[in-house]
C-alpha cells in the first residue's frame, strides 16, 4: 500500500526546482523565497551556476510548487474518502494513513 503524506511546502519547493530540465543541483542551507535567491544557487560539485543557461522565473517555481502541493492534498483526500465510503472512522483512517 502507498503511503501518502502531506509533503511540505520545502520539500514541495525541491520538487519543483528538481522538475525543470535545466537544474543540476545545489545546496542549500535555506529555501530560496525569490528570484535572486534562484539565480545565486551554486552547484557543490563544480561551483558553478546550480541551472544550465538561465534559471526559471520565480513564478514558475512557485506555481510548480503551489501544483505539488495540491496534486498530494487531492491524493490524501481522495484516498480518506475511499475509506470513508466503506464506513471507516475518522480514527480508523488516521491509523490507516500512518502506514
Amino acid at each position: 500500500m502507498l503511503k501518502l503524506i502531506p509533503i511540505t511546502e520545502s520539500l514541495a519547493l525541491l520538487r519543483s526546482l528538481g522538475s525543470f530540465d535545466n537544474w543540476r543541483g545545489a545546496m542549500m542551507p535555506d529555501d530560496p523565497k525569490c528570484q535572486t535567491d534562484v539565480d545565486k544557487l551554486v552547484n557543490p560539485i563544480d561551483g558553478k551556476s546550480a541551472w544550465e543557461g538561465e534559471p526559471p522565473l520565480w513564478e514558475e517555481i512557485i506555481s510548480r510548487r503551489d501544483k505539488i502541493l495540491e496534486e498530494n492534498h487531492e491524493l490524501i483526500e481522495t484516498k480518506k474518502s475511499a475509506y470513508r465510503k466503506l464506513g471507516m472512522t475518522e480514527k480508523e483512517i488516521d491509523v490507516l494513513m500512518e502506514f
